[in-house]
């Protein structure tokens, strides 16, 4: 299993970088990371709907995939080159995420109302049905995919677009201090071992590898916002040592809630990982999981602590 982990590393970062290399010289639009996010969020809709379902839930794939979909695309509106989008954007940026939300609202619920079983003589029934509930459930595992893989992407991805060219130093922090501390978890958990964080949820958890998972952040980010990302771009400005670690140690932490928050999905509707994607990685939500929340984090300790870097 390490072999394979690491033949896919081996692959996966330097074409993931490769990738974003050829973004930032495609413009602000962005094309080449629209294309890997609609991607990614495509195949995360099909395993989350894909795991629900084995608990006996039937969420729409469509419409939680087209939910997902507007949410994204709401976020390159003001990048894209039609002063139309862009106009509408700068206006109302809130009120414009709030009614896309509300247009798939309005689409999941109707949805819901029309699947609703009824009796043979065509009749509703106010009577207990044989799996009362299920309805409600599934039309909530809707919404919380929207809002998983939707929003929360979308928010994400507004770190592309952060200060003055330093969109990929953005989401380079990000996405450095939140893998550097799974392996300072993973680092921690095996040396020093200790009580189980959370034994029935996922027992390879311990505490001491959560603390390593946090400390682990922490220096990866000052090591990334302090000295690496400088090297790679001028334009990039250092941060000072205090603000780096904080970031790190907060959007790590918020990285290992979202580990966790994905086998609390998984153990809840009774399977041991996501269908997989990657040899020796499962599947891509288990390599998105700590991402989705620590996204959104990122984007409000970058907005509040780079002006004070």
């Amino acid at each position: 299993m390490l072999h394979l982990r690491l033949l896919m590393s081996a692959i996966l970062i330097p074409s993931t970088i490769g990738l974003f290399v050829w973004d930032q010289h495609c413009g602000d639009s962005a094309p080449v990371l629209f294309m890997l996010v609609m991607l990614i969020s495509a195949r995360c809709v099909w395993e989350f709907v894909t795991l629900t379902r084995i608990a006996g839930f039937r969420p729409n794939m469509v419409l939680c995939g087209l939910g997902s979909w507007l949410m994204i695309l709401l976020t390159w509106a003001a990048h894209l080159p039609w002063e139309q989008w862009q106009s509408i954007w700068i206006e109302s940026r809130l009120g414009s995420l709030f009614g896309v939300f509300g247009i798939t609202a309005v689409l999941l619920l109707m949805n819901a109302v029309f699947r609703f079983p009824i009796h043979d003589d065509g009749h509703d029934t106010n009577s207990a049905q044989p799996n009362a509930g299920t309805n409600i459930g599934t039309l909530g595992i809707e919404f919380f995919c929207v809002a998983y893989l939707g929003v929360l992407l979308a928010m994400t991805c507004q770190l592309r677009w952060v200060g003055k060219g330093e969109g990929y130093f953005a989401l380079g922090a990000m996405v450095v201090a939140t893998k550097m501390g799974d392996v300072g978890a993973y680092t921690f958990g095996r040396l020093i071992g200790g009580a189980k964080m959370t034994p029935k949820l996922s027992p390879g958890k311990t505490w001491s590898g959560g603390v390593g998972h946090v400390a682990t952040a922490g220096l990866a980010a000052v090591a990334w916002l302090c000295w690496l990302g400088p090297m790679i771009s001028t334009r990039w400005l250092a941060w000072n040592v205090v603000n780096a670690a904080l970031f790190g140690v907060v959007v790590g932490f918020t990285g290992l809630v979202g580990d966790l928050a994905e086998s609390l999905i998984k153990r809840d509707v009774g399977a041991k990982d996501a269908p997989i994607l990657l040899p020796g990685f499962g599947g891509l939500l288990d390599l998105m999981d700590s991402l989705l929340l620590a996204g959104p984090v990122a984007l409000g300790m970058w907005t509040l602590l780079s002006s004070m870097r």
